[in-house]
């Protein structure tokens, strides 16, 4: 696709690349990465260009027929008709195309509640009160969304593989063999944190390991404690970019 065919739109709108790049939800840089030829627009740019502009698709992809579609005065022009009702219909198949994306692309996506915080240096108690939400695909999962726990990190024992601010999400299970070595939630005397969890079989010790070497690792009797359970392992993590 000719980049100069963006910039000629661009400038038939009266729009700087900021403006243009609010309108579609995207950056000026990316425009202008556009209009150089070292990208192409993505399949939903194209959609907000032919929803919000009447752009015509044909004439963006190839460079032929007109800028714009304007559907009550197209039937004005008889000596083009023919290739305006291709033009039309090349267009409408192509928005066709573009919609059922973004219709699959809605469809996908969940929202998870983030129901609390998970420690990353000594164990605290989560609230269960709704942090924040975090949308993500669903076909990220291998099982059913509702179980999965989703709690944001506080602290820096896990950095910095797992920062301060992190959000995660764990997926429930109480097998301590196979997940000895991994990274997991445990829960302490009703406090939950977030470490390398391994297991002395001899002793019948639990350490609980911090990735960061500033931090000492946390070694659990569980017959010093009324509760030592295991949550949970590390499935995925969200970090949000600076």
């Amino acid at each position: 696709m000719n980049g100069e065919r963006i910039r000629q739109l661009r400038k038939a709108l009266k729009l700087s690349q900021t403006e243009l790049g609010e309108k579609l939800e995207i950056n000026a840089s990316a425009i202008s990465q556009m209009e150089s030829n070292r990208t192409r627009p993505s399949l939903d740019t194209m959609f907000l260009l032919s929803k919000n502009y009447g752009v015509n698709l044909h004439w963006l992809i190839t460079g032929e027929g007109e800028m714009f579609l304007d559907k009550e005065f197209r039937h004005l022009d008889p000596a083009n008709s023919k290739l305006n009702q291709l033009q039309m219909l090349l267009n409408d198949q192509l928005n066709s195309i573009i919609e059922a994306k973004q219709n699959l692309n809605d469809e996908d996506v969940i929202d998870i509640p983030v129901t609390g915080e998970i420690a990353a240096g000594p164990p605290v108690e989560t609230t269960g009160e709704t942090l924040e939400v975090v949308s993500v695909r669903r076909s990220m999962f291998h099982g059913v969304e509702d179980d999965f726990i989703c709690l944001r990190v506080n602290g820096q024992s896990m950095e910095p593989d797992i920062r301060n601010g992190d959000v995660i999400l764990i997926r429930p299970s109480m097998d301590w063999n196979s997940l000895s070595g991994k990274i997991c939630a445990v829960r302490v005397d009703g406090a939950i944190t977030l470490k390398k969890m391994m297991l002395d079989f001899a002793k019948k010790l639990i350490f609980l390991v911090s990735l960061n070497e500033d931090y000492q690792p946390i070694v659990i009797n569980p017959d010093n404690h009324s509760d030592v359970n295991l949550v949970g392992y590390l499935f995925f993590l969200f970090r949000k970019l600076q």
